[in-house]
């Protein structure tokens, strides 16, 4: 093994080193590659899909290496601000009157101690944390069956690469946004359509070059992705609900979709 090389056999005095790469790695031991992926995800997206396809990452991060990264961070963001990375009840059930000691009484189990709200929630948030990844795996089909059939000479693997290039940057984008959420879900909302948008631009980038360059064909293909778009969305809301409302039965004995008749209007008919 050289001095160049650390002791993963990765290259540490890469030929186009920039002077951010040398105080980087000199000062923080940190990847200069990071902080270039994460620039140039916006800048020269074009740049960054072209080498991962190649298997050139010696001057970017792998997508999928990034993407997982990000992936986990956003519970760290989420946690800093103080809001919910995964579907709760209460989000759930935002701006809609509900008497949540009703419905935890509706429960077909006994406790030692009484059940409550937080308690429900935790083991949501911990279910849900280890079925995302699987639900995004799944819902990322539609769009790489789409790209595959826009260009099948190009493998899977490099869909995937562009896919994930593009998912990044509306990832990035989404995670800056999380401050939003505190807003409440008018704040999600906003948040989660200037991800989308974002998306879909850099989308159209990435299929301009790598797609085809007329403009009725990236016309096309563009609109056939927003077009996958409410898919993968229903595969997402379709995975949640059915995440959630095994959680609820399996763990408490409580149905969600009993959880909207819990109101105080419920309780006040009542016998």
């Amino acid at each position: 093994m050289t001095d160049t090389q650390d002791n993963q056999g990765e290259p540490k005095g890469r030929t186009g080193d920039t002077p951010l790469d040398s105080i980087s790695i000199a000062a923080f031991d940190v990847d200069a590659r990071i902080f270039r992926t994460m620039r140039d995800y916006f800048l020269s997206p074009v740049a960054v899909a072209t080498a991962a396809i190649e298997h050139d990452y010696s001057r970017y991060l792998s997508p999928i290496r990034v993407y997982i990264a990000l992936f986990s961070f956003q519970f760290v963001a989420a946690a800093i601000f103080g809001t919910p990375a995964t579907a709760t009840i209460e989000t759930m059930t935002a701006g809609v009157d509900i008497d949540f000691d009703v419905w935890l009484a509706s429960s077909r189990m006994s406790f030692d101690t009484p059940l409550t709200l937080e308690r429900v929630e935790s083991e949501l948030k911990a279910v849900q944390s280890l079925t995302l990844w699987p639900l995004a795996a799944l819902s990322s089909l539609p769009y790489l069956l789409a790209l595959k059939l826009y260009r099948p000479s190009i493998p899977l693997w490099g869909h995937l690469q562009l896919y994930l290039a593009v998912s990044n940057v509306s990832f990035i984008v989404m995670i800056a946004l999380i401050p939003m959420h505190t807003l409440g879900g008018s704040g999600m909302m906003i948040s989660m359509a200037i991800g989308m948008v974002i998306f879909f631009v850099y989308a159209g980038i990435l299929l301009a070059h790598f797609y085809g360059r007329s403009v009725t064909a990236l016309v096309l293909r563009l609109a056939g992705l927003v077009a996958v778009f409410p898919i993968t969305m229903l595969i997402t809301i379709i995975g949640t609900l059915l995440t959630v409302d095994w959680v609820l039965g399996n763990s408490f004995g409580l149905d969600l979709m009993t959880l909207s008749a819990s109101g105080p209007s419920a309780e006040q008919s009542s016998p």
